[in-house]
């Protein structure tokens, strides 16, 4: 058994060693020391692209070579932060922020990309490429040498040749509207399932109205043979409708009705109808709301009940009256990024018919190459009002057929990354 044990420990030193002299002695790890030498004193800036997962951060180095990425923020000379917000149904706002580190301190600016539903991938990533060439061009124009290496090309027609005004005129009003379908099944011998979802999306977006209404239908069904050849079917469904008015009043304050309709066997509802007016305060600026956000949200709910199953209240329907409060927080800075959100509701007809939501995401980097990743989700729930009389089969259970009464859920997460080495970053290689 010793044996053995030393047999695989020399075998895992020597793959080791093997490893780390072929790094060592190969002409790439050469090239690349030598590389980064050079980069330090040829008058390339270093950049930190601070991207969430949606960006395609190899396309935009592969695109602009002509500065050096790092790691860390701490080695940048610009750090760009990438957020984007959606536009309903219309497509995406992208807001690119520079923010100058070193030399550049204190020299920051912004440019927004928007892309519209119809655009590729493609097309979305080439768009917010172009616009962070256009942003550097800011920081890079006292060096000689870059400008040497610049061509401007001015893309117009006729229309810009002119000093005509034309108006454009937009025949949708703003709206814009998408069908969607599809589903999916899978099978072996014992069993299958069948999944279908297909609704419908109408949105407005402007700077004085957020306008959706979206109705959803989903069906599943799951197939189950056990023993004798007997057949366990379980079939749910859960349809209904979202929508929402929002006017904006002034850069902090603003109004809306939300609307809800639902019927779900899991949720033992044959029809809810949900009606809430809501006032909001933004601390900042909406117009800032895409790096830092705190707001505060209150709402008068009304709700109509039909329930499947008689409840554990001994209701079949009821009208219940209630009101919630939501506190959020959103942040988007170079330290890395928050958000948090709690929501308090509260039954009238019965006080202590409540519950409380709280969210939190943290992504902070602490020092130089640690970051930290913290995400919680906890929910006090007193109010599930909808639960059916009688015990729940194992079946039911275990297949997950209708809710069961709890007074919590938690969700958590936490995680951490350490970088060291090169401070610059890997070149975009698609090799393999």
């Amino acid at each position: 058994m010793n044996h053995k044990k030393y047999k695989k420990k020399h075998v895992f030193f020597t793959l080791i060693f093997l490893f780390s002299a072929l790094a060592v002695l190969s002409n790439d790890t050469l090239k690349n020391n030598n590389g980064a030498k050079n980069q330090l004193i040829n008058g390339k800036i270093s950049i930190f692209l601070d991207l969430e997962h949606w960006a395609d951060d190899d396309f935009i180095r592969q695109e602009i070579p002509v500065v050096n990425f790092v790691r860390d923020k701490e080695n940048a000379d610009l750090h760009i932060i990438m957020t984007s917000h959606d536009a309903g149904q219309a497509g995406t706002n992208y807001i690119i922020s520079f923010i100058g580190r070193q030399q550049f301190s204190g020299i920051n600016h912004q440019l927004k990309y928007w892309s519209s539903a119809n655009q590729t991938q493609h097309e979305i990533r080439k768009g917010y490429t172009r616009m962070i060439k256009i942003g550097l061009i800011y920081y890079m124009a006292d060096n000689e040498s870059f400008l040497e290496k610049i061509s401007i090309q001015y893309l117009v027609d006729s229309l810009y040749l002119t000093n005509e005004s034309i108006e454009e005129i937009d025949p949708w009003k703003s709206w814009v509207f998408e069908v969607y379908g599809g589903g999916y099944f899978d099978a072996e011998q014992t069993r299958n399932s069948l999944h279908i979802r297909y609704g419908f999306y109408a949105d407005k977006v402007t700077e004085d109205w957020k306008i959706r209404a979206r109705p959803y239908f989903n069906y599943n069904e799951k197939n189950y043979e056990i023993e004798d050849s007997t057949t366990i079917t379980t079939t749910s469904r859960r349809d209904g409708f979202d929508g929402y008015l929002i006017k904006s009043l002034t850069d902090h304050w603003s109004y809306g009705v939300f609307t809800q309709m639902l019927s779900s066997t899991y949720h033992n509802m044959d029809f809810q109808l949900e009606i809430s007016p809501a006032l909001e305060y933004s601390l900042f600026p909406y117009s800032e709301a895409t790096r830092r956000s705190i707001a505060i949200a209150y709402k008068i709910d009304y709700s109509y009940n039909d329930y499947i199953q008689k409840t554990i209240f001994d209701e079949t329907e009821e009208f219940l009256w209630g009101h919630s409060l939501v506190l959020s927080a959103d942040f988007q800075q170079p330290w890395g990024s928050i958000r948090a959100r709690m929501t308090g509701k509260q039954y009238f007809h019965d006080f202590s018919s409540n519950r409380l939501e709280m969210y939190t995401q943290l992504n902070l980097r602490l020092f130089k190459g640690f970051a930290l990743t913290v995400a919680v989700e906890f929910d006090y729930i007193n109010d599930l009002v909808e639960i059916p009389m009688g015990e729940m089969s194992t079946e039911e259970i275990l297949l997950e057929q209708r809710r069961r009464s709890t007074n919590y859920q938690l969700d958590g997460h936490i995680g951490f990354t350490y970088t060291f080495g090169s401070k610059f970053s890997a070149a975009y290689n698609p090799r393999l």
